[in-house]
């Protein structure tokens, strides 16, 4: 099949049909982007316009599965930072720093660490909040209820609590809800006289 092309070259995602049949991907660029980089003459400061420009490189990299589509790219995001007033020599200490053969190795690792937990799981009472249980410190009462589930052989090691309180419904509340299912029940009625 054929695959869209779009005005500045780039192809979002062109499907390469072989006997293994994969797919490779290359940086979509819109049309209508103006690719106004942050200008050389910015305030910003040298080490920040060096970290984003070296990160845009690196993405493209972890983007194109091909060599030669980062070239392509490459070149391009070049010429655009030279169009913002970025100087040569300058831009070409940090593109020869980013090379795809050594950062598509490190772009294809999956750097996540791992989700381990050595957290117990922890429970969630929900509970409706009472005044007077502010006054109260708990702690005791939950060491005598893991002493009573150790004592029954129902003990599980390592359980934690979490007491979550909700607001208690208040009388303003239920006269509110009162209310407003006879205002329902009452334009129900004059519904059904007209």
């Amino acid at each position: 099949g054929s695959t869209p092309e779009y005005e500045d070259g780039m192809v979002p995602v062109t499907t390469v049909p072989t006997v293994l049949g994969y797919t490779t991907t290359q940086v979509y660029q819109k049309v209508m982007n103006a690719y106004l980089y942050i200008p050389w003459a910015s305030s910003h400061s040298e080490a920040s316009k060096r970290t984003w420009i070296r990160g845009e490189l690196i993405r493209y990299v972890r983007i194109c599965s091909k060599e030669e589509d980062f070239a392509k790219i490459r070149t391009t995001f070049l010429q655009r930072l030279r169009a913002r007033g970025y100087p040569s020599r300058w831009l070409t200490n940090i593109f020869d720093d980013v090379t795809y053969s050594a950062e598509r190795r490190k772009a294809l690792v999956d750097n996540s660490p791992p989700v381990v937990s050595d957290n117990p799981p922890i429970h969630v009472l929900k509970l409706t909040h009472n005044p007077l249980w502010d006054t109260i410190d708990f702690g005791p009462e939950w060491r005598q209820l893991e002493r009573t589930w150790a004592d029954s052989g129902t003990s599980i090691p390592d359980i934690q609590f979490l007491a979550s309180f909700k607001k208690p419904t208040a009388l303003g509340d239920k006269l509110n809800r009162h209310n407003l299912d006879a205002m329902r029940a009452y334009h129900n009625a004059l519904a059904v006289n007209v």
